[in-house]
């Protein structure tokens, strides 16, 4: 009884080049099921799939690129017949971020500072293509804060102080309030 909205599949074999540059990012989507139907169970086009590799590769580039990498590669928007993206009634994407067979790629894809932004931008991804789909603005989660500290001030008292992280990349997420919760 839970809907699905989409599907993803992560992959890290994105090519190889014997030059060992980036490989960098691309997404694969299917506009056609098993059967050769262009149109999913609900009566929605299965371009949209398209769509939703578009908004994901978009976000991911764009961060790596501002970030990590300017040279990132943003390549193409294959359409092709992967059971990942073919056989679920939904919209479905593969995304092949890197290659774990190149160098340059791996060399971001072992760090952790990379594997969180790419989430993020995955994530910022799902969530524009979603709102998209429903004419509805959207607000991005705001980054986990930076330099918490507890301090003593007595003996039922803790002071806690924290500072926000301001990202740089998505003007929507910002914390309005925070919530602390004692257990």
């Amino acid at each position: 009884g839970v809907p699905v909205d989409l599907a993803l599949a992560l992959h890290s074999d994105a090519g190889v080049t014997a030059l060992d540059s980036i490989i960098g990012t691309l997404l694969i989507y299917s506009s056609k099921n098993d059967a050769k139907e262009t149109i999913y169970a609900n009566g929605v086009s299965r371009e949209v799939a398209r769509e939703l590799a578009d908004y994901i590769q978009s976000e991911i580039v764009n961060d790596v690129r501002h970030i990590f990498a300017p040279e990132w590669t943003r390549r193409s928007l294959y359409d092709k017949s992967y059971s990942e993206s073919r056989v679920p009634n939904v919209p479905a994407v593969i995304v092949e971020l890197l290659s774990h067979q190149n160098y340059s790629d791996m060399h971001y894809g072992h760090d952790p500072r990379f594997k969180f932004l790419v989430s993020r931008s995955i994530y910022k991804g799902v969530l524009k293509y979603l709102h998209a789909q429903d004419s509805t603005t959207y607000c991005v989660h705001p980054l986990p804060v930076c330099d918490f500290s507890i301090q003593a001030c007595g003996e039922d008292e803790l002071l806690l102080r924290w500072k926000a992280r301001i990202d740089s990349l998505e003007p929507t997420a910002i914390a309005r309030r925070y919530w602390v919760q004692c257990k």
